[in-house]
């Protein structure tokens, strides 16, 4: 079974146009990135643009990323800029969470150019490995209470870039369970709650009543033949924003292609998008009996016990 992972690199385009992530971002990307090429055994297809090229080359080559493959997609050719930028000349949003729409969608288009002749594709953020979302339990290096406990100053704080390495729970074993129950299926993340305003109906289109799950971007993938109709669905809601002329961000728009496809969908869930680096959880496995919000890490532990 031909398994892809994909994921976008798009750095250094900070403020308008594009509202890019901050520079000071990087060595969480670089790290994560370098974590899901060693933690997952299957090509890692990384889209950027020619400004990000020799850095990711340099990455590959220093850190021996054999599964690597770097392709170019350089945001002012990315499907609807055009008409993104029309709407953005006229009314510039700062609030679309720092990053722009071609930035938010452009990880449809990339998902959508490794369709071909592949079993199973699945979108992972650059940046997702980080402690935000993994306890330091399962970070390769970090794992062990010592570096946690009673200490003045981390000895990651010089953004190690090893810190954002989770390949205990997050590894190859995830997505070959993924790949067992995904027939005919797209699998993604969602929140019990909003994390997100959904703007549709106040801009007059139509869609069905906003209720949970809400679908975030993080991972999103599964079987290419009902990912190619979920794409589809997506780009279709996009023109149906950019007629009512305002942007929005790609989870809301996942949010509605979600409830149109939902025989398609397989959503696992959890309460709390990011905790506190030092929260209970990060040395315990939550359980229900915390009476606290599941964490988003217990959806992998989710998925392997399927």
């Amino acid at each position: 079974m031909k398994t892809k992972i994909v994921t976008a690199y798009w750095m250094d385009v900070e403020g308008y146009p594009f509202q890019g992530s901050n520079s000071v971002r990087k060595t969480r990307y670089l790290g994560s990135l370098i974590s899901h090429c060693r933690g997952l055994n299957f090509p890692v297809i990384c889209y950027t643009h020619s400004r990000n090229e020799k850095e990711l080359n340099d990455l590959k080559k220093e850190y021996n990323l054999e599964n690597l493959e770097i392709k170019i997609l350089e945001l002012h050719n990315m499907k609807y800029h055009k008409q993104i930028s029309e709407i953005r000349d006229v009314n510039f949003d700062t609030n679309l969470s720092g990053r722009g729409p071609e930035i938010m969608w452009g990880k449809f288009e990339a998902v959508e150019k490794e369709l071909i002749d592949c079993d199973k594709v699945y979108w992972v953020d650059c940046g997702l490995q980080h402690p935000g979302i993994f306890p330091w339990m399962y970070c390769l290096p970090y794992g062990d209470r010592k570096y946690h406990i009673n200490i003045q100053r981390p000895v990651w704080a010089d953004c190690e870039i090893t810190q954002y390495d989770f390949t205990k729970l997050f590894n190859t074993k995830i997505f070959e369970k993924l790949n067992q129950i995904t027939e005919g299926k797209v699998v993604t993340i969602g929140c019990t709650n909003p994390q997100i305003g959904y703007e549709f109906k106040s801009r007059g289109i139509k869609i069905e009543e906003i209720v949970q799950p809400y679908p975030i971007g993080g991972m999103i993938g599964g079987d290419t033949r009902a990912l190619k109709k979920y794409i589809e669905s997506f780009w279709l809601i996009c023109e149906q924003v950019l007629e009512k002329k305002f942007l929005c961000s790609e989870e809301s728009i996942m949010k509605v292609a979600h409830d149109i496809n939902k025989d398609l969908m397989l959503t696992f869930t959890f309460g709390a998008y990011q905790t506190n680096e030092h929260d209970q959880y990060h040395f315990e496995v939550w359980n229900e009996t915390w009476n606290k919000p599941k964490p988003l890490y217990m959806v992998w532990n989710d998925i392997l016990n399927v």
